[in-house]
């Protein structure tokens, strides 16, 4: 793990990072790096959660340590907003989305069958941004008000769009 984390910062593989360092006489650098990767984690995620565990730190080590608006007591609440959405399946996730920004780290609950087909009857299988209709198969239940803007998986932010609508929406 380690090493593979090392071997990215520097740009190579595995097995180029261990041909460059074969001859070194200690493991210096390489613990050196492991102890820069804990002290970060540290110092910007304090409190210690068993979703922590197994995640690549170091690889998020190379790619955001110099980030200076990495604030440990935002981050730790909404760490803890996270934790508690019920919205969020994958809760080892929330480190990612919070230094990446990408929502798929969290894996967002989506609507269930009954909401969708709810939704779909409730529309009468019409898409509400290109106003066409649409077989049920043909659509994406979507949240009204986005997750990201505080909109939950709940049956009255649910809505079915065409697919077409349902990808344009989400690029933008």
């Amino acid at each position: 793990m380690a090493i593979s984390w090392a071997a990215s910062a520097e740009g190579k593989s595995i097995e180029g990072y261990m041909a460059e360092h074969q001859n070194d006489p200690t493991a210096q650098a390489l613990w050196s790096y492991f102890r820069s990767v804990i002290e970060w984690v540290q110092a910007i995620f304090p409190k210690k959660r068993k979703e922590m565990k197994g995640l690549p730190w170091g690889l998020f080590y190379n790619e955001y340590h110099e980030r200076h608006d990495l604030d440990p007591k935002a981050l730790e609440e909404r760490v803890s907003e996270l934790m508690a959405d019920e919205d969020v399946t994958r809760k080892s996730g929330v480190y990612e989305y919070l230094l990446t920004g990408k929502e798929k780290a969290l894996s967002i609950r989506a609507f269930d069958k009954r909401d969708a087909r709810a939704a779909y009857e409730r529309q009468r299988g019409i898409c509400p941004i290109c106003g066409k209709y649409f077989e049920y198969e043909k659509m994406h239940a979507d949240h009204i008000v986005p997750w990201s803007k505080g909109g939950k998986t709940t049956p009255d932010n649910c809505q079915m769009l065409c697919r077409d609508c349902n990808l344009k929406k989400g690029a933008q």
